[in-house]
């Protein structure tokens, strides 16, 4: 692998792009990885890692070696780097216990990965034919959104909520689209149990998820 196919450097530093970091403790693992390499670790953070040595001094074998027996994978070029970033971003900000809400989705990815939402929208479509980011976006929200009515006790309205919805009506009518039934049905076919959403609590509506 040339060290242009998996890193960026300058003259003091280099940037390694790094697949399946998709939680904090992915981030504590990979630094504590590289500083048993005896590597200097300028930061790190989704997808990333920033080690204080040049490209030409670093041991990129050992290193690979390393980030595979902890089930991670040195990046083969940077775009395709930034599509797993993204990607990886979407999934960690979407399982955040606090939801997002649609409107400031892109741009919470942006900042994670501190780069222009202009940006993240032209490498997702140029890597992706046929594809938009927020497209991806909206597929990954609903698939978590299957992945909550089989898995959770959280009703309906919730997770609608949760997602982003800024109603049920809309959360239910993208869902068919996808699943081809209702969330309800969907869940009741799965066997899934159901909790009702408590009456009598606040739940602060989110903006509008279209």
């Amino acid at each position: 692998m040339s060290v242009s196919a998996c890193s960026a450097s300058s003259a003091s530093s280099t940037v390694l792009y790094i697949k399946h970091m998709v939680c904090p403790r992915g981030i504590r693992v990979v630094r504590q990885k590289l500083e048993q390499l005896g590597l200097v670790v300028l930061d790190v953070r989704l997808g990333a890692a920033t080690v204080a040595a040049s490209a030409e001094e670093l041991d990129w074998p050992r290193i690979r070696a390393v980030l595979r027996q902890a089930e991670f994978a040195l990046l083969e070029n940077a775009p395709q780097a930034l599509l797993e970033r993204v990607k990886e971003a979407v999934g960690q900000l979407l399982r955040q216990p606090a939801g997002l809400r649609h409107r400031e989705f892109l741009a919470a990815v942006a900042e994670e990965l501190h780069l222009p939402a202009a940006h993240l929208n032209v490498v997702f479509a140029r890597l992706s034919p046929g594809a938009t980011l927020a497209g991806y976006i909206l597929g990954q929200r609903l698939a978590y959104a299957q992945e909550l009515l089989a898995s959770s006790k959280l009703g309906i309205g919730h997770i609608a909520r949760q997602l982003g919805y800024s109603s049920l009506a809309h959360f239910s009518g993208q869902f068919r689209r996808v699943a081809r039934c209702s969330p309800s049905t969907y869940r009741q076919r799965l066997g899934a149990p159901k909790q009702p959403v408590a009456v009598g609590v606040a739940v602060e509506v989110p903006n509008d998820a279209s």
